[in-house]
C-alpha cells in the first residue's frame, strides 16, 4: 500500500494550533475576553485607544470556513462590542474589518475612529496624516480601559 502526504494547505481548517501562525501560539495582543470559539484582544495602540479584535481560537483563513454556532457568536459578539465602543468611547466612526493578508488567521477588527486621529479618513494601516490630537487622547485611552473592563462580562453574556 502506498501512502502519499501531501504539503500542508495553509487555508486547512484545523482545530490543532499551527506553529508557523502568531494568532495560534499567541493571543495576538492584550487578552481582554476569552470564550470557547471566539477571544477579544487589544493591540494597544498608543494613538488609537480602544482597537477590539475578535480572534477565532482555531486556525482558520475565511468565514466561509467556520461553523454556524463560530458564526452565530462572531455576530453577536462584533454587534455588542460595536454598541459598547460607540457608547463607551464616542467615535465618529467604527471601522470592521477582516483582511487576513498578513496574518492568515480568522480575526476582526473593531476600530473607533476620530475625525482627528492621525489617520482619518483612510484606513488606519495608511500613511498618518497628522500627528495624533494632544487634546483628548487621554481621555481616549481612559474611556478605552473602561470598555476593556467591561467587555468580559459583556461578551459573557452574549454568549452563554
Amino acid at each position: 500500500m502506498l501512502f502519499f502526504f501531501k504539503k500542508p494547505d495553509p487555508d486547512e481548517v484545523s482545530s490543532a494550533p499551527r506553529e508557523d501562525c502568531i494568532l495560534c501560539t499567541t493571543d495576538g495582543g492584550r487578552l481582554i475576553w476569552r470564550g470557547a470559539y471566539w477571544r477579544a484582544i487589544t493591540p494597544d495602540e498608543p494613538d488609537l485607544p480602544g482597537i477590539v479584535r475578535l480572534v477565532l481560537n482555531r486556525h482558520c483563513t475565511e468565514l466561509t470556513q467556520i461553523s454556524q454556532p463560530e458564526q452565530t457568536q462572531l455576530f453577536k459578539l462584533m454587534l455588542a462590542i460595536e454598541k459598547e465602543m460607540r457608547v463607551t468611547l464616542m467615535p465618529d466612526k467604527i471601522n470592521l474589518a477582516s483582511l487576513g493578508n498578513h496574518v492568515p488567521h480568522l480575526h476582526w477588527h473593531i476600530i473607533p475612529r476620530w475625525q482627528d486621529d492621525p489617520f482619518f479618513p483612510d484606513p488606519i494601516w495608511s500613511a498618518a496624516r497628522r500627528e495624533p490630537p494632544a487634546e483628548g487622547l487621554d481621555t481616549r485611552r481612559q474611556r478605552a480601559d473602561e470598555l476593556f473592563g467591561v467587555l468580559p462580562t459583556l461578551c459573557s453574556k452574549i454568549i452563554y
